[in-house]
């Protein structure tokens, strides 16, 4: 006795063309959610980098104000004293001994030789000076530094809003800065932003959901100078 077989194979071929669709798709949603994690990752980044540059920048203009302001000051000063040892031989006073010239004794204890150039400014205000090496001159290194980190701590938010705004045009909006970090003239920034999922649970994420990146930018420091900010 023969048993027909019904050769109907339709159905069978129709699951295996769903499932492997259904696994297309899905490969597809990984994919994707890669691309986009990669995709924020490079956003992040960006805006890590513009913070701590835009940071390091006005970091640099706070203090390079607040230096030059004493620098006038200190250059003020100087001049003043040039003037009293010019009226001093004027009417007749002759200068100590040991004194080789009209501005020997003029701030005692700088130790220095003076720059060419800063001498004849004082003989001649026309003269253009070379303002780095007139620091170098009438402060100390250690006095840089106070007033250099002393500007910097002062005006801190207002170098933390820089950073801010840079990372918020970069599409990051949780920003935190570190000043002077590992104890360098630098400022440190990491920024974090939420990725978006197709195949995972955001919420079930929680912190884990942040894509984080972070950037350190030195701060220019004059030339010749090495300033710390402890």
């Amino acid at each position: 006795m023969k048993i027909k077989h019904v050769d109907n194979e339709k159905g069978s071929t129709l699951l295996v063309v769903m499932g492997l669709l259904m696994a297309s798709i899905f490969i597809s949603f990984i994919f994707f959610d890669f691309f986009t994690t990669f995709a924020t990752k490079r956003v992040s980044q960006t805006s890590a980098d513009a913070a701590a540059l835009a940071a390091s920048n006005e970091a640099k203009e706070v203090y390079n104000k607040e230096l030059t302001k004493e620098l006038k000051d200190r250059m003020d000063e100087l001049k003043k004293d040039a003037e009293k040892e010019k009226e001093k031989e004027g009417e007749g006073e002759e200068p100590p001994a040991e004194d080789d010239g009209l501005l020997d004794g003029i701030f005692d204890g700088v130790g220095k030789e003076m720059p060419a150039d800063l001498e004849a400014w004082l003989e001649d205000p026309t003269v253009d000076v070379d303002l780095n090496d007139a620091l170098k001159y009438l402060f100390e290194e250690e006095e840089v530094n106070q007033i250099a980190c002393g500007a910097i701590n002062a005006n801190r938010s207002r170098i933390e809003e820089a950073a801010r705004h840079y990372a918020t045009k970069n599409k990051s909006d949780d920003v935190e800065v570190e000043f002077f970090y590992n104890n360098a003239f630098q400022i440190y920034v990491e920024v974090k932003k939420g990725a978006e999922f197709v195949t995972v649970d955001e919420e079930a994420l929680g912190e884990n959901n942040q894509v984080k990146a972070n950037a350190s930018s030195v701060i220019q420091s004059p030339k010749g100078i090495n300033i710390i900010c402890n």
